[in-house]
This record gives C-alpha cells, structure tokens and sequence, in this order.
C-alpha cells in the first residue's frame, strides 16, 4: 500500500509518463525465473546494494537503460523521497552519451522461452474475480470506511481470484431448478477461505492454512431462472483462527459471506459474480503490522473483472505457492 500511495502523487505520475517506461514486476518471481528475463533483472539488480544473497528480497526501484545500465537504486515510501529519486535518476540518463540514448540504439529480441514456474497464465476457461478487503469501522449502525493509525491502511487493497474452467461448470448445472442447492467444489470454497480472506491492507500478509480452517461453511441456490439469465444465491460462514482455542488465537477472522451470481444458460457464461464478506478480523502478520486492537470489522467485496485490462491479469497473490493454489482443500 505504501508504494501505491508513493506513485498516486500527482508530482511523480507526470514525471514518470513524460520521461520514463514504467513496468511493474513482482520480484519474488523475477529472481527465480530461469530465463532471458529473470537474467535481465538479475543483472540490473546486481548492480545495485540487493545482490538477492542466499535467495533473499531484490525489491525496490530501478531505473535503467533499455540495455541494462542501473542509473539509480532505492526502496522508499516517502513520495518526496521518490520524486527527489527520479529527477536524479533523469539527469544521469541525460549524462549519458547521445549515442546512447538516441532511438534505437537498443534492439531487443523476443522472449523465445519462459521459465513456467515463475510465470503463471490464466487457465483456459478459467475467470478472474477482483478482490477487494478494506477495514471498517461502525456508525450510527452502520458500516463505514475504517480508519487506522498505519499510512494507507485505511485504503482497500486489491488481488485476483482465478477460478477454474471445471469449477465454473460445477456451479452452472446443465438443467437448472428453482430451489436447486449447488454443490460448491471444495478446492474453490478453500481457495476463497484461506487466501481471499485476508488481511492485506498494510502489506504482504500471512495466508491461512488448512489447519487454520476451523469451520467452513458455502452453499448456493438457485433463486429464478428465465432464457436469458440464471440468479443464484451464495450464502456462508467461515472462522478462521490460528488456534483451536478461538480465545486463544493471535490471529482470525469470524466472518459471514453474501453473494449474488447470475450466468446466461445459453453461452454457459458467468456473468455476475459479487459477493461481500464482512465479520470481525485480529491479529497481523509478520508484515502487516499496525493492526488494530481487538476484533475490528473487516469486509472483503468479490467482483468480475475484465480480463482484457492488463491490471486484472495481475496473477493471485498466493499463487507463488503453485499447485497449492487449487488445491486449498488439502
């Protein structure tokens, strides 16, 4: 959330679109991908103080030439800190010889193989859900924006759900009743528990695992049915807590799900998927400190996103972890 807040300043959003190519990677990925590009990164980031020693963090800030000169390092959320950074940065790129930095000077090739592991597709069929958690705060009986006293937890943060082409099938049944319950398949219920239901507004947060699943439960129904478009209903409870002992606990999430999904019979397509979580969430992770004291409401909003917006192609958080992804269940 820090750097998202650092580049919202109108200041640096001019400066970058008038003199930079700004690309976004997550470097968790780009120091263990075994190809051109994770080389690429590799040898800028050698370059600079985060040499990735025993496999550790390379993340930052770069600016570089299109050949792979770093120009200047630096790891800051102060957006005058940053703004300061990138005017520096564009006086040693006008240092360098015309010749340089002239068009064309640099040609690169197309990127002929992709390490796979390190860099996860869409699943044929599959569809991405926009996820949004934000904390919340209660008045006059009613829910409101939630503030905090961490720079920026107070703003909602933002990850993808990726649900399977098999998963979508299960929840879109050939011949629909009104009233029929649909069976949810277990590795979607999980996947949405242990690593949609999130604190992640201060930071990169600690999934929950499968032991940390004290009760889940999600049903769907079917509510009306007409040619164009099948309504149904999602309704569940979930307790996630860290011990058995809920009182015990230094982290968890009591939380009650609500959901309104629509498909068209015909095309056998999803076209609504909105759903909001909303219970009382404690405890923080290693980082995302600053959490408020006590159990606090915490919301979490489901929602399709278009697949055609680079953004919302963005991979799942937790899908670093590989198969573990779909198989939640386990």
């Amino acid at each position: 959330m820090g750097r998202e807040l650092t580049f919202a300043d109108p200041r640096i959003i001019r400066l970058v679109k008038e003199n930079f190519v700004a690309v976004a990677a997550d470097d968790w990925f780009q120091r263990r991908r075994k190809d051109a590009e994770g080389d690429f990164f590799r040898k800028v980031a050698n370059q600079g103080p985060r040499k990735g020693q025993g496999g550790s963090t390379r993340q930052g800030i770069y600016t570089l030439t299109a050949d792979g000169k770093l120009l200047q390092y630096r790891n800051h959320q102060d957006a005058d800190i940053m703004h300061g950074f990138l005017k520096t940065s564009l006086a040693a790129w006008n240092r360098l010889p015309a010749v340089t930095r002239a068009k064309g000077s640099v040609e690169v090739a197309p990127l002929k193989a992709i390490d796979p592991r390190f860099a996860p597709t869409l699943p044929k069929g599959a569809v991405i859900v926009n996820v949004h958690a934000r904390i919340l705060d209660r008045q006059d009986d009613f829910y409101c924006h939630g503030t905090c006293r961490f720079p920026g937890g107070q703003r909602a943060s933002h990850d993808h759900l990726w649900i399977r082409a098999e998963e979508l099938r299960a929840l879109m049944p050939a011949n629909p009743r009104q009233g029929q319950e649909i069976a949810i398949p277990a590795k979607l219920i999980y996947r949405i528990a242990r690593y949609h239901l999130v604190d992640n507004t201060r930071g990169e947060p600690p999934m929950w695992t499968r032991r940390d699943v004290r009760k889940a439960d999600m049903k769907l129904m079917i509510e009306s049915i007409d040619k164009r478009e099948v309504r149904l209903k999602l309704m569940g409870s979930f307790l996630l807590a860290t011990d058995a002992d809920v009182k015990l606990a230094k982290r968890g999430y009591d939380v009650a799900l609500l959901g309104d999904l629509r498909y068209d019979p015909e095309r056998k397509k999803l076209t609504r998927f909105d759903i909001v979580a909303l219970g009382g969430h404690w405890g923080q992770g290693t980082y995302t400190g600053g959490a408020r004291l006590g159990r606090m409401p915490f919301g979490v909003a489901f929602e399709l996103a278009d697949p055609n917006r680079p953004a919302d192609r963005v991979p799942p958080q937790f899908i670093r972890e590989g198969g573990d992804y779909y198989n939640a269940e386990r």
